[in-house]
This record gives C-alpha cells, sequence and structure tokens, in this order.
C-alpha cells in the first residue's frame, strides 16, 4: 500500500508545471531542517517545515518526497527515507543529494581555508567561479586586492558519468580551468536549460593537448517540471537550480571573461600554506621577466623545459632557434604585466596557469598582447610548458554536450 501511495505521488509532482518561484533563500535550510526533525523523531515539526517548502517550492521532488514520507508515517513507521520510490535509482539520486547537502552543511574542514587553486585574481575580475564537482557545489569567489574571499556557493548538478571528461559524449564534466564566453537568453533555449546558460571554453589548450574533445559546456538552470536535477544527472554541463542561476547571474560577466575553475576535489591551504604558495608562483614570474629583460639567451631559456615545451606546433628547439635569432639584434628589453590571474590547474600533478596582459618594449619592436603562461614544475624547479596569447573565440550555440 505504501509503496502504491508514494508511486502515485511521484507521477503526480513529476507532472507539476512551475507556478511561480521565489528567491531561493531557505530552500536547502528547509531540507536541512526536515531532515533533522526526521533524525530527531520530531515527525509533526518535519512534516510541518516540509509542507512549507512545497508550498513555496512546488516543483521540489525532493521535498515532496520527504513530504509523502512523514504523511505515511503517521500510520506506520518511517523505516527509510524514499523507501517507497518506484525505482532505486531514484532512491539513489535523491538518497545522494541529501547527503550531499548535509556534508555541506556539516562539513566545517575547509572554513578558515582558501582554495589552492586561486592565488591571485587579476584587478579587472570581480569574481572567479570554482567548482568542485565531488561535493556537487560551485563556489563564487569576490576578489579583494588578488586575494579570493568566499561571497556563496550553491548546490549543482554534473555530468552523468561524473568528472574528468576525455571525448564528445562521455556524459562526463570536464576537469580545467575556462572562462565564459558569452550569455544565452532562456528565450533562446529549450526548457531542458533553465533561465539561461553561460558557456565556457572548453575545449581550452590544454584541453586540446591533451586530445580531448566534445564541446557545448555551459553553466545553466533547471527544466521547470523541477527545481533541481540529481547529483549526477546531466550529459557533461554544470546544472543550478534555477533561483539559483537567477543569483548567480550577477556575479558571472561574459564581457570580462569570468574565470571558470572546474576541479574533481578542490584542495584547501592555510593561509599560511596559501601565502607561501603564492609567493613562490610570483617570483617565479618576476624571475622570468628578470631573465628575459637580462638579454642572455642562455639564462632566459631555462624558464622553459626542454622536453615537455610545446606550443603553436613548436617543441623546445624549434622555440629555442627562433627566440635566439629574434634577440640576437636586441639591446633593450623591457617587459611589464597586468591584469594577473595565478590559478593551480586541477587534475594535474604541479600545473599551474598564469594570465595576465603583458606589454613587451624593445629597441625595435613594441607590443601588448594578453597572454597565458602553463608551469611544470620539476626537480629542477618551475618550467614553462606552454606559451601563448590567450585567445578569446567567439563560440555559437551548441547543445550536446548538456
Amino acid at each position: 500500500m505504501r509503496a502504491i501511495f508514494i508511486t502515485l505521488l511521484w507521477l503526480c509532482f513529476q507532472s507539476e508545471a512551475l507556478a511561480a518561484e521565489v528567491p531561493i533563500e531557505n530552500y536547502e535550510q528547509s531540507i536541512l531542517d526536515t531532515i533533522k526533525n526526521i533524525q530527531s523523531q520530531n515527525h509533526e515539526q518535519a512534516l510541518d517545515t516540509t509542507r512549507k517548502l512545497i508550498k513555496q517550492y512546488p516543483n521540489s521532488r525532493l521535498g515532496q518526497m520527504l513530504y509523502g514520507d512523514l504523511l505515511l508515517a503517521k500510520t506506520e513507521p518511517l523505516a527509510q527515507i524514499g523507501s517507497g520510490l518506484p525505482t532505486a535509482q531514484a532512491l539513489l539520486d535523491f538518497t545522494q543529494e541529501i547527503q550531499l547537502r548535509w556534508q555541506h552543511d556539516t562539513n566545517s574542514t575547509h572554513k578558515g581555508l582558501l582554495p589552492e587553486n586561486i592565488l591571485f585574481m587579476a584587478e579587472n575580475q570581480p569574481y572567479v567561479i570554482l567548482v568542485d564537482q565531488q561535493s556537487s557545489r560551485i563556489y563564487v569567489y569576490r576578489n579583494e586586492q588578488g586575494t579570493p574571499v568566499l561571497e556563496t556557493d550553491y548546490f549543482i548538478t554534473i555530468g552523468l558519468k561524473g568528472p574528468g571528461k576525455q571525448k564528445r559524449g562521455d556524459q562526463k564534466t570536464p576537469i580545467g580551468i575556462y572562462h565564459v564566453t558569452r550569455y544565452i537568453d532562456d528565450r533562446q533555449l529549450p526548457d531542458l536549460y533553465g533561465r539561461g546558460a553561460f558557456p565556457i571554453n572548453y575545449p581550452n589548450v590544454w584541453d586540446e593537448r591533451k586530445q580531448r574533445t566534445g564541446g557545448g559546456i555551459w553553466i545553466h538552470g533547471t527544466p521547470s517540471y523541477t527545481y533541481n536535477r540529481s547529483p549526477l544527472a546531466s550529459n557533461g554541463c554544470i546544472v543550478v537550480s534555477n533561483p539559483d542561476f537567477s543569483n548567480i547571474d550577477q556575479y558571472i560577466g561574459a564581457e570580462i571573461k569570468t574565470p571558470v575553475i572546474v576541479a574533481q576535489k578542490v584542495n584547501w591551504l592555510t593561509v599560511n600554506q596559501w601565502r607561501q604558495k603564492r609567493g613562490e608562483m610570483q617570483q617565479v614570474l618576476h624571475s622570468w621577466v628578470s631573465d628575459w629583460e637580462s638579454l642572455n639567451h642562455d639564462r632566459y631559456r631555462q624558464n622553459y623545459s626542454q622536453t615537455d615545451y610545446y606550443a603553436h606546433n613548436r617543441d623546445f628547439k624549434n622555440w629555442d632557434a627562433r627566440k635566439r635569432w629574434t634577440n640576437r639584434n636586441k639591446t633593450r628589453i623591457e617587459v611589464n604585466y597586468s591584469g594577473l590571474n595565478i590559478f593551480v590547474y586541477p587534475g594535474e600533478e604541479n600545473l599551474v596557469l598564469m594570465q595576465f596582459s603583458q606589454t613587451y618594449e624593445s629597441n625595435d619592436y613594441n607590443v601588448k598582447s594578453p597572454k597565458e603562461l602553463y608551469w611544470h614544475k620539476y626537480d629542477s624547479g618551475w618550467k614553462i610548458v606552454y606559451e601563448g596569447v590567450r585567445v578569446f573565440p567567439k563560440v555559437g550555440i551548441e547543445m550536446v554536450d548538456n
């Protein structure tokens, strides 16, 4: 009887159309309060909280499931949350969501810590987006004089097959450092994408170097029939609820290419560890500039990996010969940079990405360009493995990996 009742309830709320939504401010806390009350056997309080929740958020499948369980608990003991759902997969999806929300609420291990991935933020970047796929969380960090400060965070859905995208159609979410390329209004999109979308520039130059394929990776909203999707449910995109999308919109700027760092799991550092790491990488950059300006090619070339450097179809040998020839008649070189980002690259061992606007002046050539350097740490120190002009390609609408 219990299974039949919840199956009917399931079918009912699956077909509900979304009415007017209100801001998300209390949604997650209401879910967590309900779970806490259920654990304390305070079913009446849990029922009251859940009743208010689904009145405010009628398309919350998790809220509807909890409400059905609590109604049935009036006639028989509540043995397991969601035990009457029609499929084992549905139960697993809800269980994962509850666990991830609960762990985020109770996890204090990274409070007071800083993410290793963000070591320095450019003055023209007010926010950086950081995705932790393992905890189904997206963090917004604001820029305070180059230092990341947590602004807010949201629950997310990632690819059905988890993190680590390698090829088109593998239903995995990429790991890497990207930027937002544009904003797509919901009026241009099917209901699947919810309130709108921010495409990111997957695959980037590092993905291409690793021969990763695919595209159409977006941060986007949720279909109108549900408040949010389960933790593993997209075809590779990063999905937030529609109220969250409306909120996160204020922190993302397509015109300033807001950085999006997508990690499998964020590594958290103490403030002292973080400062030491940042200072180390700032010194690496300063030494590279100093060696370049010295006009000593043998000194300058020591900043580049002789074994792993590859950029623009040139390995180290080709790069070295070209640079030596280019600099042979230089009597003055001056290099300055601004708009510096320093990011530790997720999913790679000892890889750091630096992005900045570079001004180069010499006795016979001057140029200003957006630059990016990929540094890898060897036993002999940090070496450049990729150097290039930072490219911002135009991206059309693509709905393959969503």
